[in-house]
């Protein structure tokens, strides 16, 4: 059906103009849409997935600053924490924006 294509779609690519908002609206308006109500869900979750990484990984830098004796190995575990949070959310970003192509061309 090609409006649940174009849902479909938005709500991977939203993560351009609204992400986690449109998703999360698709998700509660389509209860009676199946296929619409579980991509939503899915997207929301991807567009989410950065934001709880990144608070988790603030909260493990922060406890871990205070238990740590030098700030240098604090320094390094800040680098290496967000090198991960980098490649996570960029990850996250390239694959909302390739699954929202995928449903844009698919038949």
């Amino acid at each position: 059906m090609t409006q649940n294509r174009v849902i479909n779609a938005l709500s991977y690519l939203s993560v351009l103009f609204l992400p986690v908002l449109f998703p999360l609206i698709v998700w509660l308006l389509t209860s009676t849409n199946p296929e619409a109500h579980r991509v939503a869900g899915r997207a929301f979750w991807l567009h989410l997935l950065p934001t709880i990484l990144g608070i988790t990984l603030l909260v493990i830098l922060g406890v871990s600053g205070i238990y740590m004796d030098s700030i240098v190995n604090s320094g390094w575990l800040a680098v290496v924490l967000l090198a991960v949070f980098g490649v996570v959310a960029v990850a996250s970003y390239l694959w909302s924006i390739i699954r929202g192509i995928q449903y844009l061309i698919a038949d």
